[in-house]
């Protein structure tokens, strides 16, 4: 079937160019961007109509709202029903950068005007998080409300430790930066750090402050600092308003040490490597040990592994017939990384039996330390887990790598921060390759890996859409193949996707 363009359309319509390679929304979504920056259209203004934008670029209509779907995920417009697509207030954005620095300092340096309004200056019984951070069961309370330009933007609540800070008391925090105080008063100074975020629902106490209704959607951003001294310095929740905030998450080196796990070998005589030394990592024995990951690899680390094979297939039987040749055959076609399902009944003797072969093996779906430990002690280089599990799976695991699951870009970036090993996007298919590059355009620094439901068919998209690779199940394995021991049928289905992973090319 020939697609014919709209009438009046040329082969380069108003910036359109018809013979380039780029698709039309993606080209028309970077004019608009251009005509919002440029102020042509100015915030709060409303878009030409879809039928005045179709006929200005020569685009259909489906084009038009691809684009401006686009644009609302990026939160450059917002759309009312009945009403066209308006220029959005833009956000401001914070980044998270792998350095210690407050909100007032990191604004003050971007040239924006600052106040700060002290609610609460007190002592106050700790809730046990935090008393388990400082160590104490009493401490200081410090509850700010932040305005950037005019605007409220967040309300701020700092726990400190009352034995080291008391003279906070006496001080006047209107309009200054906490951590300048300190540093200036205590010669302290934040340099290490974690920070969570989320969204969640206005709280009653909290949402008087900012302006909004109670149960109204923020972002939520807890976090923990501590000083030169590796000292808890101190315990942060912030609540920010969602529709004048986005936060921007940078991916650094962290001073030669690696960024992500590698795949470890737990051996006697191997060689640790990852994020942990040999001291933390759990001396284990099993099939694993024997057929180390070295430095000479050329895909060391599991990040690389991913990049290298672009698939992980997951084995989904509650038996799996003849694993070994079964791993030959998917090993034999460039399939190298394989995930046994731990539901499975025959889970950990199918990984015990995968482990020696020359595929590297994990388990995914453990969800606790017993599932943990028994899928590493069978076998497991990797592991594979729901967000939900993470406070059990990732103490567990030691240096294993563990491979977090997540789809909104909070779960995303905090199971990347968790980790530092590639994301899975699950499900995949709540938003298709769409969905993903809206992802990647928000975390450019984060590899993610899209699962569930994934069939060869969407490969290719997800593929160029950025993904790292992608998890691959019944597509690839068939539960009721691996039962009856179907390699035919599994080496015929590895023959075409390895065709259409290789014809997408590498990034």
């Amino acid at each position: 079937m020939t697609v014919r363009p709209p009438a009046g359309a040329t082969e380069t319509s108003q910036g359109i160019d018809r013979s380039s390679p780029v698709p039309l929304y993606h080209q028309l979504e970077q004019l608009l961007r251009d005509d919002i920056a440029g102020g042509r259209y100015a915030v709060g203004s409303p878009l030409p109509s879809e039928s005045a934008i179709c006929e200005r670029y020569g685009v259909s209509r489906s084009v038009v709202r691809q684009t401006l779907t686009n644009l609302a995920a990026v939160g450059l417009v917002r759309t009312e029903r009945g009403r066209g697509s308006f220029v959005a207030e833009q956000k401001l954005q914070e980044r998270f950068v792998q350095r210690a620095a407050g909100l007032f300092d990191d604004l003050h340096r971007m040239g924006y005007s600052i106040r700060t309004a002290v609610l609460a200056q007190e002592r106050a019984e700790l809730p046990l998080p935090v008393q388990d951070f400082l160590g104490e069961q009493q401490g200081l309370r410090i509850d700010r409300v932040r305005s950037v330009d005019g605007r409220v933007l967040a309300f701020i609540r700092s726990y400190l430790s009352a034995e080291r800070f008391s003279g906070l008391l006496d001080e006047g925090l209107e309009d200054r930066s906490l951590y300048g105080l300190i540093e200036q008063r205590w010669s302290l100074r934040p340099t290490k750090g974690s920070r969570v975020v989320e969204s969640v629902g206005a709280p009653e106490d909290i949402a008087p402050h900012l302006g909004v209704e109670v149960g109204e959607p923020l972002l939520f951003l807890r976090g923990t600092s501590r000083d030169q001294h590796a000292r808890p310095l101190e315990w942060f929740e912030a609540w920010h308003r969602g529709d004048r905030t986005s936060f921007e998450i940078e991916i650094l080196p962290s001073d030669g040490r690696p960024t992500s796990h590698v795949l470890v070998d737990h051996g006697s005589g191997a060689e640790n490597q990852g994020e942990v030394g040999p001291s933390s990592a759990k001396q284990r024995t099993g099939p694993a040990a024997a057929r180390p990951i070295t430095a000479a690899d050329p895909a060391e680390g599991l990040q690389g592994r991913i990049a290298a094979t672009r698939v992980i297939a997951v084995l989904r039987a509650h038996r799996i017939e003849a694993p070994a040749e079964l791993a030959s055959v998917l090993v034999g076609h460039g399939f190298s990384l394989l995930a046994v399902a731990a539901t499975g009944s025959q889970a950990l003797e199918t990984l015990a039996a995968l482990a020696t072969t020359e595929a590297v093996v994990g388990a995914r779906g453990v969800r606790d330390a017993a599932s943990v430990e028994a899928a590493i002690e069978a076998g497991a280089r990797f592991l594979m887990a729901p967000m939900d599990a993470r406070d059990e799976v990732l103490p567990a695991a030691g240096a294993t790598p563990v491979m977090l699951a997540g789809l909104s870009p909070a779960e995303v970036s905090t199971a990347w921060l968790a980790t530092r090993t590639p994301v899975e996007v699950f499900p995949f298919s709540m938003g298709g390759a769409s969905y993903l590059r809206t992802l990647r355009d928000a975390l450019p620094g984060v590899p993610v890996v899209p699962a569930g439901g994934v069939g060869e068919a969407e490969v290719p998209d997800l593929l160029a859409a950025g993904s790292l690779g992608v998890t691959i199940g019944s597509a690839l394995c068939p539960p009721d193949a691996l039962a009856r021991g179907d390699l035919a049928l599994v080496a015929e289905r590895a023959r075409s996707l390895r065709r259409t992973v290789d014809a997408a090319g590498h990034p």
